[in-house]
C-alpha cells in the first residue's frame, strides 16, 4: 500500500504555506490534488478558481462559466478575477445575477457582432443582476469591427453600476442612454480611473458617470470623430474632480471644435499631466501671437508639468538621403524625413519654453509626436537651457500614461 505520509503532512501545514507550494504547480497538477480528498479540494480550490478565463466557442465560454458556478455555486467565493473574451447577452447577465463576494475585477472584450436578445427578456435578466460588493476593476470593450459603437438601454446600467469600482474602461459602447437615470443612479464615488475610448454618450449620460466621481485621479476621453457636444462644457461636468484631477487625457483626433471657443482648465489646481488639441483649449485665437499670454493664463491648469500637443501635424519640408538628394513623397528605406512645424504651433510651443516662468512655472515637459524628425528644435535649445523645461518626443507606437507618485516628485 503507497504511503500517504506526504500527503498528510502537507495537509498539516498552515494554509499560507500551502498555498505557497501549490503556486509552483501548473492548473492540472492543482485539479488532481484537488480530487484526492475533500481537504484538500477545499485547499487547492481557491487558488484554482481565483482568475476564470472563458473561451467562445467551447464549453468553457460564458455561458458554460454561468452552468458550473450553478452546480457548484460555493466556487463563486473563491473568484477574484473574471477575463471573459466575449458578450453573451444572455450569459453575461445570467453571471452577474450570482453574488461573487470577493471578485476584484471583471475584464469583458468581444470582437465582432454579439448576439441579439429581445428587449422583454433582457430587461427580466437585467431585475436579477447584483451588484459585486467588492468589485475594484471593470473593463468592457465590444469592438464591432465596423467602428459602431454597441448601444445600451437604460436599464442595462445596472451591469455598471458597482459602488466600490476603483477603474473603469469602457470602448466603443454607446451609453447616451444612461443620460435618462436618476442623477444619483451611480455611486461610484471612489473611483480614481476612468477610460472612455471611442465610445458615443451625450451630456447627460457623461454626466452620470462623472457627477459622483469626487475622488478621480485619471480622466481618458479619446474620440476619432466629432465630439458630441461643445468642447466648452467638458470642465464643468469635471467639477466634482476639480481638487482630485492630476491626469487629463483628451486624445481627440478630429481637427474642428464644435465652438471654437476653448476651455477654460484653470480651477483644475492639481492636474498636472493634460493631453488636448491646442485648438480645443485655446480655439483658433491662438493664432494670434498676441494673445497667447491672455489665453494660457485663462485656459491652462495652473500647476501643469507635463503637456502633450495632440494633433499638431507638422509639414513636411523634405525627405532626403545620407547624400542629400532629395526624394518627393514619404521617406524610402534609407531617406529621412525632415519635419517643420506650422507656424502658430511654433510659436505657441516656443512662447511656453520661453516664458513658462511667467505663464506655467511648473512646466517640465512638451511632448509631441514626430518631434524627432522636426527641425524647429534646434532653435530651442538655448531656451530650454535658460527656462528649465523643453520638447521631448512621443513615439507613435507609445502608451503614454503617466505614474502619480512620479508627477509628483516632478
Amino acid at each position: 500500500m503507497p504511503s500517504t505520509r506526504g500527503h498528510a503532512y502537507f495537509l498539516r501545514l498552515p494554509l499560507e504555506i500551502q498555498w505557497w507550494i501549490l503556486r509552483y504547480l501548473g492548473i492540472r497538477d492543482q485539479a488532481s490534488l484537488s480530487q484526492t480528498c475533500r481537504r484538500a479540494q477545499g485547499i487547492v480550490e481557491p487558488l484554482l478558481y481565483r482568475r476564470i478565463f472563458t473561451r467562445a466557442g467551447t464549453d468553457h465560454d460564458t455561458s458554460g462559466l454561468v452552468e458550473f458556478l450553478l452546480k457548484r455555486p460555493y466556487i463563486a467565493g473563491a473568484v477574484r478575477f473574471l477575463v471573459l473574451d466575449e458578450f453573451h447577452p444572455v450569459a453575461y447577465r445570467q453571471l452577474m445575477s450570482i453574488r461573487f463576494p470577493n471578485l476584484e475585477s471583471i475584464t469583458v472584450q468581444h470582437g465582432g457582432e454579439p448576439l441579439s436578445i429581445e428587449d422583454e427578456k433582457r430587461r427580466s435578466l437585467n431585475q436579477l443582476v447584483k451588484e459585486q460588493p467588492n468589485l475594484r476593476n471593470l473593463t468592457f470593450s465590444i469592438e464591432l469591427g465596423n467602428w459602431a459603437a454597441f448601444k445600451f438601454e437604460e436599464d442595462d446600467a445596472v451591469l455598471f453600476r458597482h459602488r466600490k469600482l476603483r477603474r473603469m474602461r469602457l470602448s466603443y459602447i454607446d451609453f447616451s442612454a444612461f443620460g435618462k437615470l436618476e442623477v444619483d443612479y451611480f455611486q461610484h464615488s471612489d473611483l480614481k480611473g476612468l477610460f472612455i475610448e471611442l465610445c458615443w454618450y451625450n451630456h447627460e449620460a457623461l454626466d452620470r458617470l462623472l457627477s459622483p466621481t469626487a475622488r478621480l485621479q485619471n480622466l481618458l476621453i479619446g474620440h476619432n470623430d466629432q465630439l458630441p457636444f461643445s468642447e466648452r462644457l467638458y470642465p464643468n461636468l469635471l467639477a466634482s474632480a476639480q481638487e482630485s484631477l492630476r491626469i487629463l487625457d483628451f486624445t481627440w483626433r478630429w481637427k474642428i471644435p464644435i465652438e471654437d471657443q476653448g476651455m477654460d482648465l484653470t480651477q483644475f489646481k492639481n492636474l498636472h499631466f493634460l493631453r488636448i488639441p491646442p485648438i480645443y483649449l485655446l480655439g483658433s485665437a491662438y493664432m494670434d501671437d498676441s494673445a497667447l499670454p491672455e489665453l494660457i493664463r485663462t485656459r491652462f491648469p495652473p500647476n501643469l508639468k507635463m503637456l502633450l500637443l495632440e494633433n499638431i501635424v507638422p509639414r513636411s519640408i523634405r525627405v532626403m538621403n545620407e547624400r542629400g538628394i532629395v526624394f518627393p513623397g514619404y521617406p524610402p528605406p534609407g531617406y529621412t524625413l525632415e519635419l517643420t512645424l506650422r507656424p502658430r504651433d511654433y510659436q505657441l510651443v516656443r512662447f511656453l519654453i520661453a516664458e513658462k516662468h511667467h505663464v506655467l512655472p511648473r512646466l517640465k515637459y512638451v511632448l509631441m509626436y514626430y518631434m524627432e524628425f522636426m527641425q524647429d528644435f534646434l532653435d530651442f535649445y538655448p531656451l530650454v537651457k535658460d527656462n528649465g523645461s523643453g520638447p521631448s518626443p512621443v513615439l507613435t507606437t507609445d502608451y503614454l500614461n503617466p505614474l502619480l507618485d512620479w508627477l509628483d516628485e516632478l
